[in-house]
């Protein structure tokens, strides 16, 4: 695997740097003095967006927060991801800026990509789609299909790459192997959660070449691996920053902080966005030769929220799923691992449960967080009285 995507992966870092300050200063607008050159100190004196905040932002000014400089119809997708939170896609051939994460992991025309994210209302699987028919490979949609029916195609097309989750590249894996049926996959770009060792060691005995992206639904992909696998290197058109959580200020380079990324595009600037995710710079360039900031991917959360099978879980769902079941007492979510996959479990407290509460339960789970999970029903009094609705107890040494 050699080359690169274009000029722009070898760009001096400073001309980079400098680019990107410009074309934020051209977008910031009327919130920065336009008589003097944007720096960094210019940067840092502009507020947080986190997050967290655009459920809020977009239900006080719908359908984007007053986040978005021109009509919606300017944009070629429209999603709706759980929070809710409305998420435009970016009306460029490969708006979510992915091509070139999956060019750094080998994807190259020609080649046949089992794409298993999710097309429907969420970015995910169109981003990826997209991405990697701009490479010119040829997708095979499987977005949310059933093992067994991945299984036949797995069989019949022989896709060499995947884009989709670990966990569920490991499950094809087992069930390709239960059927008999050889696995052809020999890379794949991840992403979604962080990959433990353990899983990434088993991938590398079968022969697969894993490439972990980290990204979020509103700024697409925002760093990726290469094939040094020594961090990851930012996409080019961000800019990132890591701040303290408790005080916003920079952190020295090497420590963890929180990744706060900015995206200059005219028709939706995000401005020091706060992704909520804990990051660190890694001090040098790659070895591979790309010259762009590298980071040290996903290290936690700096919030409540946890991402589980690639999707975000938060306290406000226990609340909601509390409003809507008054007979629990108390609930939590705990998520966990075993054979190699994520685990949702509610906890629940009731006095006294009716028959068949707890698939009622687990129906209203997977409405309010579009996830599948187990529900353990507890008498009251047993859990913890600690206030803590999400609970991860997942390990990923």
């Amino acid at each position: 695997m050699n080359g690169f995507y274009d000029a722009g992966d070898r760009d001096a870092p400073d001309a980079r740097e400098a680019r990107l300050l410009a074309l934020i200063g051209a977008v910031a607008g009327a919130s920065v003095r336009r008589d003097l050159p944007f720096d960094r100190a210019a940067l840092e004196a502009l507020p947080i967006l986190r997050k967290s905040d655009l459920p809020r932002l977009q239900a006080e000014r719908p359908p984007f927060g007053g986040l978005v400089a021109g009509p919606v119809r300017g944009f070629s997708r429209l999603f709706l991801s759980p929070g809710p939170i409305c998420e435009p896609q970016l009306p460029a051939p490969d708006g979510s800026n992915a091509a070139r994460a999956l060019h750094a992991a080998g994807f190259r025309a020609g080649q046949i990509v089992l794409n298993t994210f999710n097309y429907h209302l969420t970015p995910g699987g169109l981003m990826m789609d997209e991405a990697a028919r701009a490479l010119r490979c040829a997708v095979i949609p499987a977005g949310a299909s059933g093992t067994e029916q991945v299984l036949q195609v797995l069989a019949r097309y022989r896709p060499e790459a995947y884009v989709g989750t670990a966990d569920h590249l490991n499950i094809l894996a087992g069930a390709a192997d239960a059927a008999d049926i050889a696995f052809p996959i020999l890379r794949a770009a991840v992403a979604g959660a962080a990959v433990p060792a353990t899983l990434r060691a088993a991938f590398r005995a079968r022969g697969i070449e894993v490439f972990e992206l980290y990204g979020t639904a509103e700024l697409g992909i925002v760093a990726y691996e290469t094939d040094a696998h020594d961090g990851f290197v930012v996409n080019e058109g961000f800019l990132v920053e890591i701040l303290d959580p408790a005080t916003g200020a920079p952190v020295p380079e090497g420590e963890v902080g929180e990744l706060v990324v900015t995206r200059p595009d005219p028709l939706y600037p995000l401005l020091r966005f706060a992704t909520g995710d804990l990051s660190a710079v890694k001090p040098g360039t790659s070895p591979c030769g790309r010259t762009a900031v590298r980071i040290r991917g996903w290290l936690g959360r700096a919030d409540d929220a946890v991402k589980v099978k690639g999707m975000f879980v938060h306290p406000s769902q226990v609340a909601e799923l509390l409003r809507l079941h008054p007979e629990v007492a108390r609930a939590r979510l705990v998520i966990s691992r075993a054979s190699e996959r994520d685990v949702l479990t509610l906890e629940a407290e009731v006095e006294c449960a009716p028959e068949g509460f707890d698939a009622r339960l687990a129906e209203t789970l997977r409405a309010v967080t579009r996830l599948g999970g187990g529900v353990r029903l507890l008498p009251p009094g047993t859990l913890a009285g600690d206030g803590r609705r999400v609970v991860d107890e997942r390990r990923y040494d």
